[in-house]
């Protein structure tokens, strides 16, 4: 069974769908990078991977006792130190 598993996912924001008939297996240890153009749904995706967005439809699953987490592409308010200590 696949860590993180999503099929038929459809999403859309009132134009045409960012993510059409998506379907993605990740399975553990497995290695992933996600390469696209400006607006092709990257953030999007890891978006609802990670549980901040809901598909319009399609079906979405993840391997009990995985925890998913996402660093933002904008660097919170008031964080301070370095990098690394950022993002461990």
């Amino acid at each position: 069974m696949a860590l993180i598993n999503l099929r038929k996912i459809q999403l859309g924001f009132g134009g045409p769908a960012l993510l059409d008939n998506l379907d993605l297996a990740i399975e553990r240890g497995e290695r992933i990078c996600l390469l696209g153009r400006n607006g092709a749904g990257k953030s999007t995706l890891m978006k609802l991977i990670a549980g901040e967005l809901q598909a319009d439809d399609g079906e979405f699953s993840i391997q009990q006792g995985a925890v998913i987490t996402r660093l933002t592409q904008e660097v919170p308010e008031g964080i301070e130190g370095s990098v690394f200590d950022v993002v461990a």
